[in-house]
């Protein structure tokens, strides 16, 4: 049963549960999502649900059927080569930024959300690992509408995330991307972290597109 708090409504959290159940494909494209059965496996009225799948349809995610339903849907690759052209062009200034703001104070938290990618061992391990260490940079951007632009592609990089770490090379290409980022902020090298986040995000594409040849293969944990 999903927990009820003020703090996160019923739709926002029957909205997690289904980003979560897409991005660790427990949810295929092609699945079909029934706003009743979710309800009942949720156990929640038909409103909240019903408001998380309009949200998951607005964000791309699923599509309506006819002549009720939705079914999952897997971005193009031409969706997500124009998502890395956006984030190729903003993430290298927006990562360059946050470390010319560095603080001392938050040395150790990034120091162990490093550590935390680099032992990671599985898929599902390194997807949380590099979920925290992306959250904790994107957090620290100042320039608020840059926030905001990035984190509208959230959904988008956690299905991309999915599709690039199913490999050990995947994984092993970003806890080396990781090891460039983490120099550049520790050294306050901003133009370092503006080529590193470029060379991130331009792997991070290479590796999309292999795994795409399969369009989004089982990912086994």
């Amino acid at each position: 049963m999903l927990q009820r708090t003020k703090s996160s409504p019923l739709a926002q959290q029957v909205y997690d549960r289904l980003i979560g159940d897409i991005a660790a494909r427990r949810r295929q494209p092609g699945d079909r999502l029934v706003e009743a059965v979710i309800a009942r496996d949720t156990d929640v009225s038909r409103t909240p649900v019903r408001e998380a799948l309009g949200r998951l349809e607005n964000d791309g995610l699923i599509e309506s059927t006819r002549p009720s339903g939705y079914i999952v849907v897997a971005p193009s690759l031409e969706d997500v080569r124009e998502i890395f052209e956006i984030r190729r062009a903003l993430e290298p200034v927006a990562f360059a930024g946050v470390v010319a703001n560095a603080e001392a104070a938050d040395d150790d938290e990034f120091r162990r959300l490093f550590d935390a990618v680099q032992a990671a061992q599985s898929r599902s391990e390194s997807a949380a690992a590099n979920v925290a260490f992306r959250s904790f940079w994107v957090s620290r951007i100042r320039n608020g509408r840059l926030r905001e632009t990035l984190l509208r592609y959230h959904l988008q990089v956690q299905l991309v995330r999915a599709a690039t770490l199913h490999s050990a090379e995947g994984r092993a290409a970003a806890r080396a991307g990781t090891v460039r980022l983490a120099d550049a902020y520790l050294s306050r090298d901003t133009e370092a972290a503006r080529l590193a986040m470029a060379a991130f995000v331009d792997a991070a594409l290479v590796f999309f597109e292999r795994a795409d040849t399969d369009r989004f293969p089982h990912l086994d944990p």
